[in-house]
C-alpha cells in the first residue's frame, strides 16, 4: 500500500552521511510477476548485472522483507548484509497460511471492487499498525489499484515457503531483523528466528510499530548503520 517515493527521507539521509552509498529502491509494479520465485530469479539477475561484482546490502519492510529473504536465499554471494524489517518468514501452521491466503484474496478482490480511499482506511486501521496513525506520506494517485491487487495475490504469505530451515544452514550474508517495541508479533518473530539462526541478529526500535522506518526514522538510521558498519569491517 506504498510507493517506493516512502523511502526518499531514507536514502537523502543515507547519501549524506555515506557519499560512497547510493540507495535504488524496487517498485514491484514495474513487473507483471507471477510469484515468489519469477520476481526472484529477475531481481538477482539485475542486482548481478548492475553490481557488475560489487556486493550491495539488501533492505525489506514488511513484503519487501519477505522477497528480501528469498533474495538472500536465492544469491547469498551478491550481498554484504541483509536488513529485514516486520517481515513473515513464512513459518506458520497450515492452517494459518490458508487464513492467510483467504485474507489476501479477499483483499485482491476488494482493490478491484471498492473505492481505494476507502480501502486505505480500512487497511490503516488493522491491529498489527497498533493504533498508530501511518507517519509515511502516501499519495493516493500514485498507487495503483490493479497491480496492487495483483501483488496480494501472488505474494500473498499464503503461498510462501517456510524459509526458516534454508535461513538456519547459511552463514553468510549476516541478517539483521528489527522490529518495534510496540509490534508484539514480529518482535516475537525475529526473537524466534534469531534463535534458530546463526546469521541473524535479532534487534528492537524503541518508540515504534509496525512501521519501524517511518516510526523511529533516526533510531532505524541508526541501526542499520551500524550494522552496515559491521558487514564492511
Amino acid at each position: 500500500m506504498q510507493t517506493p517515493s516512502v523511502w526518499d527521507s531514507f536514502g537523502k539521509n543515507l547519501a549524506t552521511k555515506n557519499p560512497n552509498l547510493e540507495l535504488v529502491s524496487e517498485d514491484l509494479s514495474n513487473g507483471d510477476f507471477k510469484g515468489f520465485k519469477h520476481w526472484t530469479d529477475d531481481f538477482s539477475k539485475r542486482v548481478q548485472e548492475q553490481g557488475a561484482g560489487e556486493k550491495s546490502f539488501l533492505l525489506g519492510y514488511s513484503l519487501g522483507g519477505r522477497l528480501a529473504l528469498h533474495a538472500c536465499l536465492d544469491r547469498p554471494d551478491l550481498w554484504l548484509g541483509l536488513v529485514v524489517v516486520g517481515a513473515n518468514p513464512g513459518n506458520g501452521s497450515k492452517e494459518e497460511m490458508l487464513r492467510q491466503l483467504q485474507n489476501d484474496q479477499e483483499w485482491a478482490v476488494k482493490l478491484r471492487n471498492e473505492p481505494l480511499e476507502k480501502l486505505i482506511k480500512e487497511w490503516d486501521e488493522q491491529k498489527i499498525f497498533c493504533g498508530i496513525q501511518n507517519p509515511a506520506p502516501r499519495k493516493i494517485g500514485d498507487l495503483n489499484s490493479s497491480k496492487i491487487s495483483h501483488q496480494f495475490k501472488v505474494f500473498s504469505k499464503g503461498r510462501q515457503r517456510n524459509l526458516v530451515p534454508e535461513l538456519s544452514q547459511i552463514k553468510n550474508p549476516p541478517i539483521l531483523y528489527l522490529s518495534g517495541e510496540k509490534d508484539e508479533k514480529y518482535s516475537s518473530i525475529g526473537k524466534e528466528l534469531a534463535s534458530f539462526c546463526q546469521s541473524v541478529e535479532f534487534r528492537v526500535i524503541p518508540h515504534a510499530g509496525h512501521r519501524v522506518p517511518w516510526e523511529n526514522p533516526n533510531e532505524f538510521y541508526l541501526a542499520v548503520s551500524d550494522f552496515m558498519k559491521q558487514c564492511m569491517q
